[in-house]
């Protein structure tokens, strides 16, 4: 693992962004003051780093970790720090991956079930559900099932061996699930409301299926993406809630950590105009009489591998144009974690943390 450093944005009022006409006389840009932060405050994540991410779980119930996919840094720093969140009262972690996917990879022994394909490994897995009792579900599932919806469909037919619609769906399926298909699959899921059913993670197994196939169908068009965008974020935030309202049956609710893209995570808004669930978690936890803290995790440089792809992880062409110019470039030729209060102190209440 790379060495690490943390750079500790101190709270910058909005008229140290935007300097008033009495300051502009100065000829100062707005950017200085932040660039200047991010020299003068850099911490290792394996010690002053670490303790400052611990430090603010610890004051918050709800810690959203919003990732890189396809990076090794968040699950080695996932793996490393999780013993400490369970002393700090987590005892679940709500992940984007299908609540079959989360028990698949959780409660499956090793060569007993398929082998998952997603964000999360079965290593992980296992990994974060040492410390909890042999039953326990440390991973809500709150996505759709992206990668394999063919094994949900083997699974409900298994359950209705009669079943003729599911039958088709299996042949349809047979050599793995293509999207051009989720129109005909969806078309024969919706007539077999008679069939037998099963709760996995919290969740039913055949209406995940359908909202996975729905949410497929509209990303089959241009026109219809946007669509497809805002009913998966409302279908991540309705599987949070379930799973979090049957935690409630236990007594007191425990500490969550969020693991997402970071654009689902994040506060405010992105280029896409939809990743709204960092919003609605951090406003559920003031609903609750709960606190929330946001991450977000951007790359600079390296490459990003998940499932077989391989790609360029440098996004600092892409984010934040203060990261963009010659100076900024000089202070990150390694990775930093940036702690950015209120996120540019402006447009987003509640800090932020992005890991470069």
């Amino acid at each position: 693992m790379r060495p690490y450093s943390l750079v500790l944005i101190p709270f910058l009022a909005a008229a140290s962004l935007f300097p008033s006409a009495g300051r502009q006389e100065q000829q100062t840009h707005p950017d200085d003051e932040i660039l200047q932060s991010f020299t003068n405050h850099q911490y290792d994540l394996q010690s002053n780093g670490r303790d400052f991410l611990l430090n603010e779980s610890r004051k918050s119930e709800f810690f959203l970790l919003g990732e890189l996919h396809g990076d090794n840094e968040i699950p080695a720093f996932l793996r490393d720090v999780w013993p400490e969140l369970w002393k700090q009262g987590y005892r679940h972690i709500a992940a984007e991956i299908s609540p079959w996917a989360a028990y698949q990879l959780e409660s499956v022994p090793v060569g007993k079930g398929p082998e998952i394909r997603g964000l999360w490994t079965k290593d992980e897995a296992i990994s974060v559900h040492g410390l909890a009792s042999p039953n326990a579900n440390v991973l809500w599932g709150c996505d759709i099932e992206e990668e394999q919806p063919q094994l949900l469909i083997r699974q409900l037919a298994a359950l209705n061996p009669m079943d003729h619609n599911l039958e088709q769906m299996v042949a349809i399926t047979e050599h793995g699930y293509d999207r051009k298909t989720s129109l005909e699959l969806l078309r024969l899921a919706k007539k077999n409301k008679k069939s037998r059913d099963e709760i996995v993670n919290d969740v039913s197994l055949r209406q995940n299926l359908l909202a996975t196939l729905e949410i497929e169908e509209d990303r089959l068009s241009a026109d219809s993406k946007m669509v497809a965008q805002d009913a998966r974020e409302l279908l991540m935030k309705e599987q949070f809630l379930t799973h979090y309202r049957r935690s409630l049956a236990n007594g007191t609710p425990s500490k969550v950590l969020a693991r997402f893209g970071r654009n689902h995570l994040h506060r405010g808004y992105d280029a896409r105009g939809i990743s709204t669930l960092g919003n609605f978690l951090t406003e559920f936890a003031v609903a609750q009489g709960r606190t929330a803290f946001n991450v977000g995790a951007f790359g600079a440089g390296g490459m990003a591998t998940l499932m077989g792809d391989t790609w360029d992880a440098d996004e600092r062409q892409d984010e934040l144009a203060l990261l963009r110019s010659q100076r900024a470039q000089s202070i990150r030729r390694r990775s930093l974690i940036c702690v950015l209060p209120d996120l540019c102190c402006i447009a987003f209440l509640g800090k932020s943390v992005r890991l470069w």
